[in-house]
């Protein structure tokens, strides 16, 4: 029996692989340091970053937990749960933000996480200097470390999790998907953003949840899903696996990003790229072109670590950890960007690479210690 269905868990190995492979690229991404894992980390194989993926799958999780407890224990316990988890959530961004202030006030230098707005960035710098206008945007999570803004998307999410959930067992998937689309068509003609806050100029709400609210959709479905797919024609992972590698292909012809020759394909000319680029894959917008590679993406990603589990579940220490524990993860990297920051600067790639991966390896070294303590924990209290 693999190592994916051996387990005694509700979860998917592989869902928390996918989201610990782009949690990695999430550190490597952030560091801002070239290397040969920063080659293959940002919109290199397909024209998708992580967020993307931790947001469909942050869905597909939500949906795979709660939908279960909603039929079981009622929409009151669901919404309750939901909302300690977004208030986690939020309590971690403030923290997070306050402890960043607290090292700025220190004397330490913050430039290399501290928020993009020019007018926020003054009291980042000299905490201080904060008026009751700058609270009043902490509080709302309008600016926070620049690598860790997406944090306040997942709370408005979450948010919304319970009601997109009830409208799931008492309405139907079709209209909540038609609402969805209708919205995110919407958005192209009046973009509005909802919070104010500065996470919208890259990840508007009224876009992006979009991928959210199939996420939901797919794991309160996931067993219908399934079983449809268990006898669906069988030339459709034939047609993912084709579209996969059309997208793969434009992808790598992407001229702005670096890396070897063998990384940089000619399937379309530079100026060509950069129009369609420009015209459907743009992510603060999350352009059709973009919704589109992650609708075959996501799907090749996960049957690729199924079909290769024999070799991928070696490397499921690591991953799972990772993906099990994002929220951990998203808090420790920032405070690891800060380390990385006050090393020597350095040309050498691979480096470079054993600098983030050390990072990489000792956020999953306290994530697997914070985890197991919370297990031991656990079992002394049930004994």
């Amino acid at each position: 029996m693999s190592a994916v269905t051996r387990k005694p868990t509700t979860r998917d190995l592989r869902i928390d692989f996918l989201r610990g492979l782009a949690m990695v690229c999430v550190i490597v991404d952030h560091s801002q340091r070239t290397s040969p894992l920063s080659w293959l980390s940002y919109e290199r194989f397909w024209v998708v970053t992580a967020a993307e993926v931790f947001v469909v799958l942050s869905g597909v999780v939500l949906g795979m937990v709660y939908g279960p407890r909603l039929v079981r224990d009622g929409w009151q316990v669901v919404l309750r749960k939901l909302c300690r988890r977004a208030l986690t959530l939020y309590v971690s961004f403030v923290a997070v933000t306050l402890s960043i202030l607290g090292l700025s006030l220190a004397g330490v230098d913050i430039s290399s996480v501290t928020t993009w707005d020019p007018g926020a960035v003054t009291w980042f710098y000299d905490p201080l200097s904060m008026n009751l206008a700058d609270v009043r945007d902490l509080a709302l999570l309008r600016y926070g470390p620049w690598a860790f803004e997406i944090v306040g998307l997942y709370v408005w999410f979450v948010l919304a999790a319970g009601p997109i959930l009830i409208l799931l067992r008492r309405v139907s998937w079709r209209a909540l998907l038609a609402l969805s689309w209708a919205v995110y068509i919407g958005y192209r003609f009046v973009p509005l953003q909802l919070t104010g806050a500065e996470f919208e100029t890259v990840f508007p709400i009224l876009t992006w949840q979009l991928l959210f609210v199939h996420g939901l959709t797919i794991g309160y479905h996931r067993d219908d899903i399934s079983a449809y797919l268990a006898r669906g024609p069988r030339v459709l992972p034939i047609v993912v696996g084709s579209v996969s590698a059309a997208f793969m292909a434009f992808a790598l012809s992407n001229p702005s990003v670096s890396g070897p020759a063998w990384l940089h394909w000619s399937v379309v000319s530079p100026e060509r790229f950069a129009s369609l680029y420009e015209r459907f894959f743009a992510l603060s917008d999350l352009g059709i072109g973009r919704v589109l590679n992650l609708a075959v993406a996501l799907p090749f990603g996960y049957g690729l670590v199924s079909w290769s589990w024999s070799v991928a579940g070696r490397f499921e220490k690591l991953f799972v950890t990772l993906g099990r524990g994002s929220l951990g993860a998203f808090v420790l990297h920032i405070y690891g960007l800060l380390v990385l920051d006050h090393l020597p600067r350095t040309d050498t790639l691979w480096m470079n690479a054993a600098m983030q991966m050390a990072l990489i390896l000792c956020i999953a070294a306290l994530l697997g210690g914070m985890q197991q303590l919370k297990r031991v924990r656990v079992q002394r209290l049930a004994s």
